[in-house]
């Protein structure tokens, strides 16, 4: 009899795990760097289909810093429909500070890093900043921008900042948010947080 009624305990128990919501697997740090790679290459086509870039070596949100992200994220959230809030949290949680761009990206085009001791260098004390960059970098855009991408839980929402620089008084700043569907990134919307 004791058998038996352990024997019942073992499937009921059993049952009930099985029967238990799944929570949402954590991504691995691997899945993360592909999955950001994929969100830069796709918004990066949209933006310019160029043939190289020169991205900013850190990643940043705005002109104006790290410290600036949580305001920045109210304009763009008020700006934005349906942007989960793990994305939000996610973006403003990978953005708490300045991170290094990975050097061993695939993007699909060739790019370079600029340090701002680069930049100094081509820029600093000189107005003929700019012809010096598109001698050095002809086929870039200009100076781009990256902040680290922000993912909803289920991995198939994206919020990313995309900047660029092209000029003394060209260029502007965008945050994307994107959509997973049938394994590509598509942009959803864009607001623009800043122009010149």
């Amino acid at each position: 009899m004791a058998r038996k009624i352990l024997f019942a305990v073992l499937i009921i128990t059993l049952a009930a795990c099985g029967a238990a919501p799944t929570s949402t697997p954590t991504p691995s740090g691997n899945q993360v760097d592909v999955e950001e790679q994929a969100v830069y290459t796709a918004v990066l086509r949209e933006l310019y289909s160029a043939s190289s870039y020169v991205i900013m070596e850190k990643t940043a949100t705005d002109p104006g810093g790290a410290e600036n992200t949580a305001q920045t994220l109210d304009y763009v959230l008020q700006n934005m429909h349906d942007v989960t809030p793990a994305t939000a949290e996610s973006f403003q949680t990978r953005n708490d500070a300045a991170y290094p761009i990975r050097t061993d990206m695939d993007l699909g085009v060739e790019y370079v890093l600029l340090s701002q001791s680069g930049m100094n260098e081509i820029f600093g004390q000189n107005q003929s900043g700019w012809e010096i960059f598109y001698n050095r970098y002809p086929d870039a855009p200009g100076i781009t921008t990256l902040s680290r991408v922000g993912f909803s839980d289920s991995f198939d929402q994206a919020l990313v900042y995309v900047g660029t620089q092209s000029y003394w008084l060209a260029g502007a700043g965008y945050f994307f948010l994107l959509r997973k569907a049938g394994g590509n990134w598509l942009i959803d919307q864009k607001v623009m947080t800043w122009i010149s």
